[in-house]
């Protein structure tokens, strides 16, 4: 039920464009929970035609009041695509928090790379997983 609602919402968000080519990113990410920075379970979407991004997951919806957030297209070519984001978040500490987070999906094997940074604050997280690719009609 939740990845329909995180689908569903995907969709929504990209509805609007010119008919273009329309892509669907499913992503499961090994050795986290919902607890952690990188979920696991993203989605993002790319409509090719205006290089527009949208990114989902359980966090996102929890923060962003239950709306998916706009991402950039860093590189889109014939081995990969990078798409970064960015969510104001709140700590275990109750600090808020900006996180950069980028994806990277190697077109080859399927599998996903996700990092995630905080503005102002030491680390790096990052996870790997695969995904499931979907082709979005109008």
């Amino acid at each position: 039920m939740h990845r329909m609602i995180l689908s569903g919402l995907l969709w929504t968000a990209l509805c609007g464009a010119a008919a273009a080519e329309k892509t669907a990113y499913q992503c499961a990410i090994n050795g986290t929970s919902g607890r952690q920075w990188i979920q696991p379970l993203i989605f993002f979407a790319l409509d090719r035609a205006i290089d527009r991004v949208v990114v989902s997951d359980a966090s996102i919806l929890g923060f962003n009041d239950g709306v998916p957030v706009e991402g950039t297209l860093v590189r889109d070519n014939a081995a990969r695509v990078t798409v970064s984001w960015e969510l104001d978040m709140r700590s275990s500490s109750n600090q808020t928090v900006r996180m950069n987070y980028r994806a990277t999906f190697l077109k080859a094997n399927g599998k996903v790379n996700v990092s995630a940074r905080p503005l102002g604050y030491e680390g790096l997280f990052s996870r790997a997983g695969t995904c499931t690719v979907t082709k979005l009609s109008d």
